[in-house]
């Protein structure tokens, strides 16, 4: 009878042998004796045991193919301006570089599964989008010589986007144009992004003394875009009926930008005649909107070169040490951005 799942480990035990002992018997290298050799095959025969022949192979000769693990809710990636970027550009920086790839989505539902990419040795490093589970960190702190990247999360080697300095630079250039009422969109703030959004945003609201308040601000779901659509809209409707309105508004999320442009244009309001809007959105999230939106988005193509090149040297052992790469996000004005308004 076939014992599922059954691992070096196990073997072990069962032969009352090393871990060492047992990956030396069964692969022919190290210091084992004959006798030794025989009595680990014959357990392992009698259990079962089926090697990872793609592991094998890896150890033989190091793959050196490279993948891209997607970690996020589906509702989230397909339209996103974050992913669809993303594996739009591995492909192209894989392609242009003659590097084979791989991409595997991983769900995060399944909180305790690793992704396949980490452990079945067909790629020699991932690159990785999405959260990191305490699943996948506790993986990772068990096997650290694998090579693995990750974007816009902490991990020993990192790329990061800067999103709390390109928006408080942002704010600066909104208090040229004469805003001094600011109001606020922003989402979960276990994101980092969401956090380092919010970070920028808020460290200029205090810094040059703006006005920004509570009734201005909300933070939202972002989870299936219908819903994050009729939540902007129905806050929007609320901001706009008042009689005290921000000048400039500052939105996290691209989805939630297109609700804040209806309710504003229901309620008879456009930008920039009556109040700017800055949003973090992709480019073709913000070109798609009328009027276009002036964004602030994640640098994709110089993210996946860097974190291309990082990969690669720690798959071909250049880097003894952790490694982590800042880079600063894009700054596009488009038509949702002018001079503040008079108010009466």
């Amino acid at each position: 009878m076939a014992i599922q799942g059954v691992k070096l480990k196990d073997i072990a035990l069962e032969a009352g042998v090393s871990i060492a002992a047992v990956s030396a018997a069964l692969n022919n290298t190290g210091t084992v004796s004959r006798s030794m050799r025989e009595r680990v095959r014959q357990v392992a025969a009698r259990m079962n045991y089926e090697p990872n022949f793609a592991a094998q192979l890896l150890k033989q000769k190091k793959s050196s193919d490279i993948g891209l693990v997607i970690s996020d809710i589906p509702e989230r990636i397909f339209g996103s301006g974050y992913f669809i970027p993303m594996i739009t550009g591995f492909i192209r920086q894989s392609e242009a570089l003659e590097i084979r790839y791989q991409i595997e989505y991983h769900d995060p539902s399944n909180a305790e599964k690793i992704p396949a990419l980490l452990t079945n040795g067909l790629v020699g490093g991932v690159l990785y989008g999405g959260l990191i589970q305490p699943s996948l960190r506790n993986w990772l702190a068990e096997n650290p010589q694998f090579p693995f990247v990750a974007f816009e999360e902490e991990a020993v080697c990192n790329v990061m986007s800067d999103f709390s300095l390109t928006f408080y630079k942002a704010m600066q250039y909104l208090i040229a144009l004469g805003h001094k009422k600011i109001g606020y969109i922003g989402g979960p703030c276990h994101y980092r992004r969401q956090q380092q959004i919010e970070s920028g945003v808020f460290r200029a609201i205090q810094e040059f003394n703006l006005q920004c308040n509570p009734e201005w601000i909300v933070h939202l779901n972002l989870n299936k875009d219908t819903e994050t659509l009729c939540e902007a809209v129905e806050w929007g409707r609320t901001l706009f009926a008042r009689n005290e309105r921000p000048t400039a508004l500052i939105c996290s999320d691209g989805r939630a930008t297109r609700g804040i442009l209806h309710a504003a244009c229901e309620a008879g309001f456009g930008a920039p005649r009556d109040f700017s809007l800055l949003a973090c959105s992709s480019q073709t999230e913000a070109e798609q909107t009328f009027p276009a939106v002036s964004s602030i988005a994640w640098n994709a193509p110089e993210a996946l070169l860097k974190g291309i090149f990082l990969l690669r040297n720690l798959m071909e052992h250049r880097l003894l040490d952790g490694k982590k790469i800042l880079i600063e996000p894009s700054l596009t004005l488009r038509s949702t951005t002018g001079k503040a308004p008079q108010q009466s």
